[in-house]
């Protein structure tokens, strides 16, 4: 059944989220948490076993049951008053509900040595968090469903007129699987400060697949389409010439984001084949960037050049991680290719994630660069620079910026929390990217209806304001600097 809103006609269970479809989403959302959960335990630099799809160790099972059930308790008790064994049955795979199951092990864990406990589980409350991550997983999708697809909130205030529902729901779609990666990252990056590559490269590749084959999932943005309007001219002898002129329709557009966004008539032209030529020269060259940067890479900087230059290229030759990222980019050229050929859609959509990557990932390499120019020693991870890629990839080089000013800002307040409090002076910076970022995609409405003006202004000037933001960190830094050695001298 079809409900009619407007010009938005959509099926009754997508415009009005009945209890079902509520039900449902939450289910969704759980199941994505106990994923997430599992993604943590895997791809940690330790890896854990808290999740209950990991397989714990069979003779470290038996040697927690020895502990808490000694034999001669277990003698002088009836099978069945004798509690559970710490195996796993089948109530742990619940999500959220199995946590609580799960909540067993904890009560017995203090009943070994530190020494042998496993990664993950070394406190009785090591279920808390993964408990609330699927429970805020399963009312983040419910609410995040309504927020984007019922009431349409990510529109500018400009539009009137609703989207289609196959775009929002695709949207919603794209969005929740991107959640999902930026979740497992910030909580890999609590747990060991570092964002492992299994998570942020085929994050990155999924991203790209998403702009080839579905554009309209961007972020929106306004169109406001230019149209000559003939004016008859009033005095005689007047240039006819003078007589047009430009004016704006009244009623905006709204378009996915896009490279040239905001520009009023907000569309990228690849029909001509020397269009499609330089289209296709950038992509392969955003690609082959981003391949380079993703090598394992070792350069001794204490070496000559011709040496280090050497050792590099051994390096990368017997890397076994080398041969892959070879492959893909000889995959990624064939793919742009047909992409470029075929549709100038999917030309357009590949070309605005790969320069939303490019310009992620210089922001947080500069900040690194800069940061461990200045301090001697390294200050931010690369994790940071390919997480901050796959957003680029999801979101375009505009929510990049707008990211890059937005996350310091909870940075700063943990910062000062942690000085305050004596802890370590070291914390990760991949959360706060990542808190950016959904909190840039969900106040999407009124953040860009306010940062439009200020893009209007071009490149040119954005870029030269980015040159100069990264000159006063640099001088911050040193600053900085200067005083703690002042201070730790007192």
């Amino acid at each position: 059944m079809l409900v009619e809103s407007g010009e938005w006609r959509v099926p009754q269970a997508i415009y009005s989220p009945l209890p079902t479809m509520i039900l449902f989403l939450f289910i969704l959302g759980a199941l994505s948490g106990s994923l997430v959960n599992y993604f943590v335990d895997c791809f940690c630099w330790t890896a854990r076993f808290r999740s209950p799809w990991r397989v714990l160790p069979s003779e470290w099972i038996e040697r927690l049951n020895t502990v808490a059930f000694p034999a001669e308790r277990r003698k002088k008790k009836k099978k069945k008053e004798h509690p559970a064994p710490f195996a796993k049955n089948w109530l742990d795979f619940i999500p959220i509900i199995g946590w609580l199951s799960m909540s067993r092990i904890g009560t017995r864990l203090d009943l070994l040595p530190e020494s042998e406990r496993l990664p993950g589980l070394e406190s009785r409350q090591f279920w808390l968090r993964p408990f609330f991550v699927e429970l805020f997983s399963a009312f983040g999708m419910a609410w995040l469903f309504v927020w984007e697809v019922q009431q349409q909130m990510l529109l500018p205030e400009t539009i009137t007129q609703r989207e289609s529902w196959e775009t929002v729901v695709l949207r919603f779609t794209v969005h929740v699987i991107f959640f999902v990666f930026l979740l497992a990252a910030s909580l890999i990056d609590m747990d060991d400060m570092i964002i492992p590559d299994v998570l942020t490269v085929p994050g990155t590749i999924l991203g790209l697949v998403f702009a080839a084959f579905l554009p309209q999932t961007f972020l929106p943005a306004t169109e406001i389409r230019n149209e000559v309007v003939w004016v008859a001219p009033r005095e005689e002898g007047k240039n006819p010439t003078e007589s047009f002129y430009l004016r704006r329709i009244a009623e905006p557009k709204a378009v996915p984001l896009n490279l040239v966004s905001p520009n009023p008539n907000n569309q990228l032209k690849l029909s001509t084949p020397t269009e499609q030529l330089q289209t296709g020269i950038i992509l392969s060259l955003l690609w082959i960037f981003w391949c380079f940067a993703m090598l394992p890479r070792i350069w001794y900087r204490k070496l000559p050049f011709r040496k280090a230059f050497a050792l590099f290229c051994r390096w990368l030759y017997r890397s076994p991680g080398t041969k892959w990222l070879v492959l893909t980019a000889i995959l990624g050229l064939v793919g742009f290719t047909v992409s470029v050929l075929v549709s100038a859609e999917s030309s357009a959509g590949l070309l605005t994630a790969l320069v939303g990557m490019a310009t992620g990932m210089i922001l947080i390499w500069g900040i690194r660069l800069i940061g461990g120019a200045v301090l001697g020693r390294e200050a931010m991870g690369f994790g940071d620079v390919t997480l901050m890629g796959m957003i680029g990839v999801f979101l375009g080089w505009q929510s990049c910026i707008l990211i890059f000013f937005l996350a310091p800002f909870a940075g700063l307040i943990l910062g000062i929390l942690n000085l305050a409090m004596g802890r370590s002076r070291e914390f990760p910076y991949g959360p706060f990217l990542c808190l950016a970022t959904a909190g840039l995609v969900i106040a999407w409405n009124p953040v860009w209806t306010n940062v439009e003006p200020i893009f209007e202004l071009g490149g040119f000037i954005i870029g030269t304001v980015m040159l100069f933001c990264f000159i006063m960190f640099g001088v911050l830094l040193a600053l900085w600097k200067r005083i703690r050695s002042v201070v730790s001298s007192q």
